[in-house]
């Protein structure tokens, strides 16, 4: 989840107030992520598969590329733009602080930083972001479970993702299990199967890369772990909902 990323890399876009009532908007389109914070709010946001309601004090992630409705009879939030070049997802993320004070003072800062303009304004507010972002990994830090049964396979999944012969049986024998009970371990620790893991470490390793501008595609998709694009265009387009081809054309752009 965004939340518990321990390390973005970003590029700030901008950062404003929004201050409505009796909203009913549909956004489309977006080219660029969106992390907000709501003093007031009933807002409730509905995409194609999900349904979200916001209250004060929430904190939103909004992926690029995801259009999502918006109804609501007062909305009064922080909002900061930003593209990410390690982090892939396609559904809208939120939560509830359990200490919103420093999180609406920071959002405060960093508008109030942005507005003013002052000389060196931008790098003031990328720190004021890393703030943000560090606060709120903090207050969705969950201990690693120190007799986890499955944490040598994961750091093992870390360190060999990009290896186009990594398999699920190799990686199960480093905890010294079979490949079946280390699925259903590894799916109750983390809510998603060991393959599907490694697929968004290699889509987030994949879009980093397409944002250097240093390499083509077919040596993008190579150096995340795909020895055939064909094969690698098709997961990137199921999961970023467009292809490698057209994420590098809308990062440029």
């Amino acid at each position: 989840m965004f939340f518990e990323k321990e390390m973005l890399s970003f590029n700030l876009l901008d950062v404003f107030e929004i201050n409505q009532t009796n909203v009913n908007i549909f956004n489309s389109g977006r080219n660029f992520n969106a992390l907000s914070f709501r003093f007031r709010s009933d807002a409730v946001l509905k995409t194609e598969t999900n349904e979200y309601v916001m209250k004060d004090n929430s904190v939103a992630y909004f992926p690029a590329r995801v259009d999502y409705s918006r109804t609501a009879t007062v909305d009064e939030l922080i909002v900061v733009h930003f593209d990410t070049t390690n982090y892939v997802a396609r559904n809208i993320e939120f939560f509830d602080p359990k200490e919103p004070d420093s999180l609406s003072r920071l959002f405060c800062e960093i508008l109030n930083v942005w507005n003013k303009k002052e000389v060196g304004y931008k790098y003031r507010c990328s720190a004021l972001l890393y703030e943000i972002f560090a606060e709120c990994y903090e207050q969705n830090f969950v201990p690693k479970a120190q007799d986890s049964k499955i944490w040598q396979s994961v750091d093992y999944i870390l360190a060999h993702y990009r290896d186009s012969e990594l398999s699920i049986g190799d990686i199960a024998a480093r905890s010294f299990m079979s490949e079946v009970y280390f699925r259903r371990l590894f799916k109750a620790e983390f809510g998603i199967s060991p393959q599907k893991y490694i697929i968004n470490l290699r889509m987030q390793n994949a879009v980093g890369l397409i944002s250097t501008g240093y390499y083509s595609l077919q040596e993008i998709a190579y150096m995340s772990g795909y020895k055939d694009y064909k094969y690698f265009s098709v997961e990137f387009k199921r999961l970023m909902g467009v292809s490698p081809s057209g994420y590098e054309y809308n990062y440029q752009k």
